[in-house]
């Protein structure tokens, strides 16, 4: 019997090649983008499961204010945690930083972390050699992941004892971490002591600080009953002993599931870049939609192609055939199709998934175990049965002496039902398109919108005070570089100091300001515009700023403020030039500086967020103020040469110490990653479900097409143009699709305004991309059936009327 239904499927199948293959296409689609984001979704969800106690730890994030919470917390905050919260097990400290290390004649800038002895305990990796009991116990010791290993060794075996210059110190490698195919949110990099970075710090006693946050703490806490008590308990007690060190009003803590803290995009300052769990929940939609539109193509075609099959179904029924033994041969037949397109699917899959690594920097690999192979049969069963079965039931039910006589009950039911599902294809795709649209269009808009700087051809350079003094000089010297500064930040990353300011006539208001420290040249290295007044200059000697511990209301120094700044305190920007305004707070007392100058606004993150008012002052030595950043303005002819140059340079003044760049250009793009992402990926699916709509519809306009054969030559012969003939085959499809598109646009509004309201700045919800949703769709459904239409019009009449 089994060989029998393979045979009928096998003859069925090659007899209706057109409609056997645009089904196959369509599932391969379908299925294919189904395992592929699956994949993608397990990756995304499985970040640090490998941890034994991974359920049992916790990330502490800080909250100040309305801002979005952070990682970074203060240094001591983990010993308090272990002093006074039973409920806490163990905490372990994480610090990142950049330093240089010097190994075979070379020099290289390298992300390290600085953590814990216990950093093991928390994070049991797997080491090729060591022991993690003892692995970071000595204060000069470090351990490698596999691949730095190599970088730096050329091996990974053998090296415990061996020497590496960091920072210009040596340190001896006591431990080589197994790279792990697990992903995880901990940077594959260097281990070092954390108190190795106390002494990058400019003061030990910052340590101690609780209102500087440098370290990520995670803390274990077996009972997750207690994280909720734990939460507000250890937000009282930081914030009574952080309040007025700081110009934040409200401080608070969160205990986060590390299992949690990957898909988290909305802390800041994390050890990795974030994923995004809305990104991750709507290609899971994605994905479930192009699977259902293959199955609604799948289902349109088997019903339509019954029609074709009525007399079979009539001579099996005369014969003897049974209603069940009708049923399993057209479910037969739909499962066998099913699986071969499971089996090309996941050839599919493999071909795409370098593509798709790359696009989406992951590090997939398809295996064939289980779970997979369970998903798989588990799909190909659910779409046979759903794609098959309504076919299967509606042949069997025909009654056999109707359907010799080449009558089928084409009830209207079956009619709507076949519409029903076009009208839910066009619609899935409709709304794709719109939200397809609106969402590259907001993102041209972010990228492209002033920025109050320009970050075209401008080196940004980790640290370097120690040299930026000589290193300017010399670099000056370049063709190609036409201004040298030094800040605390730089656009792209957000202000780390802030400041309260107020007007002198009006004390009682408070205004946050986010305060940027910079040095001479930073207005024009950044492009930024002066509206009025001037920016820092030598010729003036009071500009720089200068704090009097002693009496703090000595304090000297000129500032620059942003547009923003002077419309809150209500002043414009030319009033602005010359005014007043008072720092500091009742703590530490109270200092008067007059503002000189006004400059245009500068996003300094993204336009997700809104744009602070800010104040600059002048550092005039870097290490006056901590400045952090160097940063190099080229002109538009310097090349790599020119990048080869400066190194050189700064090698020549501290050969210890990596030149560690990026262009501004690459940070302002890398702010924008998760929706860069979001972006091409959504545009392939949109594609994709066109693709497989345009297929379906294909079959199914060539089976309508033969069904009116007779009527098109007929009418031929009776005078009809074949612009009417036109007419007549797209009119049925042209009100489907409307209706789709009418039932699809409120759905797509409501997603792309809510997705539009994470921007502060944002496009007006634009009427077009309903339009252009709308003319999409009738464009690819009319080329679509002009294909078939093309050949039925300019059939002879004749070979139609003669055939029966």
């Amino acid at each position: 019997m089994f060989k029998l239904y393979f045979l009928v499927a096998f003859r069925h199948l090659y007899r209706d090649k057109l409609t056997s293959l645009i089904q196959l296409l369509g599932l391969v689609i379908g299925i294919g983008c189904y395992v592929l984001i699956q994949q993608y979704v397990a990756h995304q969800s499985s970040y640090n499961t490998q941890f034994t106690d991974a359920k049992d730890i916790y990330r502490i994030n800080l909250f100040r204010d309305d801002n979005k919470p952070q990682a970074l917390t203060p240094i001591r905050l983990a010993g308090e945690l272990n002093s006074n919260f039973q409920q806490v097990e163990d905490v372990t400290r994480i610090s990142s930083s950049s330093v240089s290390i010097k190994q075979n004649d070379g020099v290289y800038a390298q992300q390290a972390i600085f953590v814990d002895s216990n950093f093991f305990t928390f994070f049991d990796f797997e080491l090729i050699e060591g022991d993690i009991h003892t692995a970071l116990n000595s204060p000069n010791s470090v351990v490698l992941h596999q691949l730095l290993a190599q970088k730096y060794f050329g091996r990974v075996n053998n090296i415990i004892g061996q020497s590496l210059t960091v920072n210009g110190e040596q340190y001896l490698v006591t431990g080589v971490i197994k790279k792990t195919l697990q992903p995880h949110t901990l940077p594959e990099t260097i281990l070092l002591p954390l108190k190795s970075y106390f002494g990058l710090l400019p003061n030990i006693q910052w340590t101690q600080l609780w209102n500087f946050n440098a370290t990520i703490t995670f803390a274990k806490i077996k009972s997750a009953t207690d994280v909720l008590a734990l939460n507000d308990s250890v937000s009282n007690f930081y914030d009574q002993r952080v309040k007025g060190l700081t110009s934040y009003k409200r401080y608070r803590v969160e205990f986060e599931p590390l299992l949690d803290v990957y898909l988290n995009n909305t802390t800041t300052r994390s050890l990795v870049a974030s994923g995004s769990e809305m990104m991750v929940k709507a290609f899971s939609i994605i994905a479930v939609l192009i699977l259902f539109l293959a199955s609604v193509n799948f289902t349109n075609l088997a019903t339509a192609a019954a029609m074709r099959r009525g007399k079979d179904v009539g001579v099996r029924k005369a014969i003897g055939a049974s209603r069940l033994q009708l049923v399993t041969q057209y479910l037969f037949e739909s499962t066998l199709l099913t699986l071969l397109a499971a089996v090309f699917a996941i050839l599919g899959v493999y071909l795409c998934l370098p593509w798709f690594n790359q696009l989406m920097n992951v590090n997939l690999a398809i295996e064939l175990n289980s779970q997979l192979c369970g998903q798989l049969l588990a799909i190909c069963v659910l779409v046979s049965l759903l794609a098959g079965g309504y076919p299967a039931f509606f042949l069997s039910s025909q009654s056999a002496a109707l359907v010799l006589k080449g009558v089928i009950n084409t009830s209207r039911g079956n009619v709507l039902f076949r519409q029903l599902l076009i009208v839910s294809q066009f619609a899935v795709a409709a709304l794709l398109l719109v939200v397809s649209l609106v969402v590259n269009w907001q993102m041209h808009y972010v990228q492209n919108m002033p920025q109050g700087y320009d970050r075209d051809n401008v080196l940004v350079v980790s640290r370097g005070a120690s040299v930026y003094n000589a290193f300017k000089v010399q670099a000056m010297q370049l063709s190609e570089v036409e201004a040298v500064t030094m800040s605390h930040t730089v656009p792209t990353k957000a202000t780390r100091t802030s400041h309260v300011v107020r007007r002198p006539d009006a004390m009682d208001t408070e205004v946050w300001v986010g305060n940027n420290p910079v040095s001479y040249d930073f207005f024009a290295t950044f492009g930024i515009k002066i509206l009025s007044g001037r920016g820092f200059g030598k010729a003036y000697v009071n500009d720089a700023y200068k704090e009097d511990k002693q009496n703090i209301a000595n304090s000297m120094g000129k500032l620059v403020i942003n547009l923003t700044l002077a419309q809150t305190l209500g002043w414009s920007a030319e009033d602005a030039v010359g005014k007043s305004i008072v720092l500091g707070g009742t703590n530490e007392g109270f200092h008067t500086h007059q503002i000189i100058g006004v400059t245009e606004d500068t996003h300094y993150i993204n336009a997700k967020n809104q744009l602070a008012p800010m104040l600059y002052v002048l550092s005039e030595q870097p290490q006056d103020l901590s400045l952090r950043w160097l940063s190099i303005r080229l002109t538009g002819n310097a090349d790599l040469d020119t990048v080869k140059e400066l190194e050189q340079i700064w090698l020549s003044l501290d050969s210890n110490v990596a030149f560690k760049y990026d262009w501004l250009n690459d940070l302002f793009s890398a702010s924008y990653r998760n929706e860069t992402l979001q972006t091409k990926l959504l545009n392939v699916f949109t594609v994709l479900a066109f693709v497989v709509t345009s297929i379906g519809l294909l079959g199914l306009a060539a089976f309508m097409a033969q069904r009116k054969v007779k009527e098109i030559a007929i009418r031929k012969v009776l005078g009809a143009a074949n612009y009417q003939l036109c007419i007549m085959l797209l009119s049925p499809f042209t009100i489907l699709i409307l209706l789709a598109n009418i039932l699809a646009l409120p759905v797509a509004y409501w997603h792309v305004s809510n997705w539009l309201n994470n921007f502060i700045y944002r496009i007006e919800l634009p009427v077009s991309a309903f339009a252009v949703g709308v003319a999409v769709s009738l464009v690819i459904a009319y080329v679509t059936i002009m294909v078939i239409a093309f050949k039925a019009i300019h059939a002879k009449p004749a070979a139609a009327l003669a055939s029966e």
